[in-house]
């Protein structure tokens, strides 16, 4: 199964390997708009979780939940990606399934700038959110 079924089911995906990447400040209204604005009109990812009583809010809420404990690296990765989707997305009719199969595919990040295992780091976090998000969307309205 690729990972960009479970990558969030289907959400995925900032700039080049090669460019450094500044750390985005920590603050939660920083964290939750950047969530926000990835998942944005994402139907499918509406759609999934839906099937768990649970909104794009309540995925957004696990993620600055689960972000706040994150090492600066995978921090890092986590929110590169997020953008990198934003910016694929972004004027495009592309979903962030779309967008997370696109960047999969590019295994050794020469297009777009994610190599395999800063992929899977990065995007780890979102999987675990929208798991949490689905099997327990209460827990992240509290969070």
């Amino acid at each position: 199964m690729k990972t960009s079924a479970s990558l969030l089911a289907g959400l995925a995906l900032a700039a080049c390997a090669s460019t450094p990447v500044e750390e985005p400040a920590r603050q939660t209204d920083n964290v939750l708009a950047i969530c926000q604005k990835m998942t944005a009109d994402d139907v499918g990812l509406t759609e999934r979780l839906a099937r768990g009583g649970a909104d794009l809010d309540d995925f957004c809420a696990c993620f600055v939940t689960l972000e706040a404990g994150l090492d600066g690296e995978t921090r890092l990765h986590t929110i590169a990606l997020m953008t990198k989707i934003i910016e694929m997305r972004d004027g495009t009719d592309l979903t962030t399934e779309d967008v997370a199969e696109l960047i999969e595919d590019d295994r050794d990040g020469s297009l777009y700038g994610f190599p395999e295992e800063f992929l899977k780091q990065g995007a780890q976090p979102l999987e675990d959110s929208l798991t949490k998000a689905r099997r327990n969307p209460e827990s992240c309205r509290a969070s």
